[in-house]
């Protein structure tokens, strides 16, 4: 159905992107709606969220639900095999016609960013997941749940962070440079203050994760093992993910998405790299710059047995970056 238009959805913790495309990946229409984590908001309200997105998108794209060949849908809270059986009728309810993909949001991050339909993404925000898709279009994924179970995120970093700057105050570990910047950071006068306003007054925070990259960039030593600890980490459970497919011998992009990416100091990322590269030695690491909701649409095509080259990718990622005035 080349001449066709495709839905994409892209919907996480914090927003819902809806965005409708022709096959050239000419974007005809593009909408913002709540959070739709329906671990959040509940079934019900999910359902609200997606078709209000819906609707606009159609809406400022001048079409009906008649017009769209396929959809693509990446929703956060699709982790386990029984979240099929609640989300399946909650997005076959919004009445779009034609074959549609369902998973998890990570695929459609993964989609968004490589320049072919197989790839790996590690996603590293407060918290962290690993997926991949191989050249036979299995899929493989960790669950983002925890450090604990394999999964090394920004509220992580943060964490360490915090018992670094602790132990340092208790003496069991040397100085370390990250006291003072945190201790301004949360506007208390010494450790003890700032313990008892995050144990007491359960004031959880990551917003000063990039102190730790300034910390080690000026070489402090407790903040430079907490990015080489968080980098061995990460590739762990990428190199799981990439084993697990079967990929660890072939040429595929790795996509480093989430906010613990953007921080210009190489240490992390540096560390990652040369433990995937053990692994997979033609392994090519990218960043995310596409907003997921490119990766959704992309996957509606593919669901509808369209090929699409890069320059379909490439110009949806140009058109949804001019609207939301911003990279990811």
């Amino acid at each position: 159905m080349a001449n066709g238009y495709y839905l994409g959805i892209d919907a996480g913790n914090s927003k819902t992107h809806a965005l409708i495309a022709d096959w050239r990946g000419q974007a005809v229409g593009l909408y913002t709606a709540g959070p739709g984590n329906w671990e959040s908001i509940g079934l019900d309200g999910a359902q609200v969220v997606y078709r209000e997105a819906l609707d606009a998108v159609l809406a400022e794209a001048g079409l009906s639900r008649a017009d769209l060949g396929a959809a693509g849908y990446g929703l956060a809270g699709y982790d386990f095999p029984s979240d099929d059986a609640r989300l399946r009728p909650v997005v076959e309810s919004l009445g779009v016609p034609g074959p549609y993909f369902l998973d998890n949001d990570s695929l459609i991050g993964l989609r968004a960013g490589t320049s072919k339909p197989y790839g790996v993404v590690c996603i590293s925000g407060s918290g962290s997941t690993k997926a991949g898709r191989n050249r036979r279009g299995e899929t493989f994924r960790t669950w983002g749940l925890a450090a604990s179970m394999g999964d090394w995120g920004g509220g992580d970093i943060a964490q360490a962070a915090i018992g670094a700057v602790a132990c340092a105050a208790k003496g069991i570990e040397p100085p370390t440079a990250l006291t003072g910047p945190i201790l301004r950071h949360f506007d208390v006068p010494d450790v003890t203050a700032l313990l008892e306003k995050l144990t007491r007054a359960h004031e959880y925070r990551i917003d000063f994760v990039p102190l730790v990259f300034e910390a080690a960039a000026a070489g402090d030593a407790a903040a430079r093992n907490i990015l080489i600890r968080a980098g061995h980490d990460l590739a762990r459970s990428t190199n799981a993910v990439i084993c697990a497919l079967g990929m660890a011998d072939e040429e595929f992009e790795l996509v480093l998405a989430g906010s613990v990416f953007k921080a210009t100091y190489p240490l992390l990322v540096d560390t990652l790299s040369a433990d995937v590269r053990a692994v997979a030695p033609r392994a090519q690491i990218v960043r995310l710059t596409a907003p997921p909701v490119v990766g959704a649409v992309l996957l509606a095509m593919e669901a509808a047995g369209l090929t699409p080259d890069d320059s379909v990718r490439l110009r949806l990622q140009a058109a949804v970056q001019a609207r939301l005035g911003q990279t990811v």
